[in-house]
This record gives C-alpha cells, sequence and structure tokens, in this order.
C-alpha cells in the first residue's frame, strides 16, 4: 500500500505538474533562483521563500504551494497564513486549476516571496 508522504514528482500526475510547470516557468524568469527537489521543490535566492509538493495518493490534481514573506498578506485565494517567527509568515496556497496557477495575484505573491528572499 502507497504511503502518503509528501513529494516533489508530478511527472505521473499530468494535472499537477501542468500547474508545476506554469508556477515553474515563472518564478525561474524572476532572475537567479535555486531550485532544489527532496520531498518538496523548493526555491531560493538567499534564503528559502517557495515550496510546492504534493501527496502520493492525491489523485485530483492538487498542488500545495507554500510562500514565506516577512509580513501577513491577505487574499481570499490564500488557505491559510501562519506565522512561524517574528517576520516571517508562511502563506499556503491550494492549488486546483491552471488559471489560479498562472494568475496575477498567485504571481504577485511569489515575486514578494522572491524580493524577501534576495534581501
Amino acid at each position: 500500500m502507497p504511503s502518503n508522504k509528501m513529494i516533489s514528482e508530478f511527472s505521473d500526475k499530468l494535472k499537477t505538474d501542468s500547474f508545476y510547470q506554469a508556477i515553474d516557468e515563472y518564478v525561474m524568469s524572476l532572475g537567479k533562483v535555486k531550485r532544489e527537489f527532496r520531498s518538496q521543490v523548493s526555491y531560493a535566492v538567499n534564503r528559502k521563500f517557495l515550496w510546492m509538493w504534493v501527496y502520493e495518493k492525491t489523485t485530483d490534481g492538487t498542488l500545495y504551494f507554500n510562500v514565506t514573506l516577512d509580513r501577513q498578506e491577505n487574499n481570499k485565494n490564500i488557505h491559510k497564513v501562519t506565522q512561524v517567527s517574528p517576520n516571517r509568515w508562511n502563506h499556503h496556497v491550494v492549488i486546483k486549476s491552471l488559471q489560479m496557477a498562472r494568475s496575477q495575484w498567485l504571481h504577485a505573491l511569489i515575486g514578494k516571496g522572491f524580493e524577501f528572499s534576495a534581501q
């Protein structure tokens, strides 16, 4: 029986992979970004700012996404915001469509994470 651990390999989940590819293309276009594959795909400039993953048993295309900022952002599309330390806020987004993966609000959120990571 397969586990339900986090994974960063989406190639056998075509819907999820299309969301990932759209976001990855945008993130890598921002500048000098380091990408790392472990249980999650993570992105960093001077510090990590973005993580994406899926769970092994997830079959509906959902892509899980977290971006860290130095302040709390409010947007109806953000699933959950958690303050993890002073000046560190995790913004959790559940991506269920290609439209969301390519949206301006998500690009703006990623851009803020990129800027924070570059400080």
